[in-house]
């Protein structure tokens, strides 16, 4: 299922600003259904470093809105199309979200 946002963000840059602006004004919601809708889609298959803060910032969303089951299922999107092309992203992003959920909980 596709939700409307995504057809807007051919380019990974465009997602992150507007999930960013999103953030901004308090719709974080918002800006997590929009950075996982570019993680799930087919369309982008190639990898670039502005995946990674996306997944870092999507990951962020997780933390503070507490969807564990966004961060896997963002993780699993983000394994698929890394592991390829950009392998020590993945570990990258699995070490942040480490540090993040630990800081949180301290």
């Amino acid at each position: 299922k596709m939700s409307h946002n995504s057809s807007y963000f051919h380019k990974p840059e465009n997602a992150l600003r507007r999930a960013q602006e999103l953030t901004s004004i308090n719709q974080p919601s918002a800006a997590l259904t929009l950075l996982h809708d570019v993680l799930s889609s087919r369309r982008h298959k190639t990898w670039s470093p502005t995946y990674e803060q996306i997944m870092i910032t999507y990951l962020n969303l997780c933390l503070n809105l507490n969807k564990s089951r966004e961060a896997k299922d963002g993780l699993h999107q983000y394994r698929n199309l890394s592991q390829s092309q950009a392998p020590g992203s993945l570990e990258n992003v699995i070490r942040y979200l480490i540090d993040a959920a630990e800081k949180k909980c301290r």
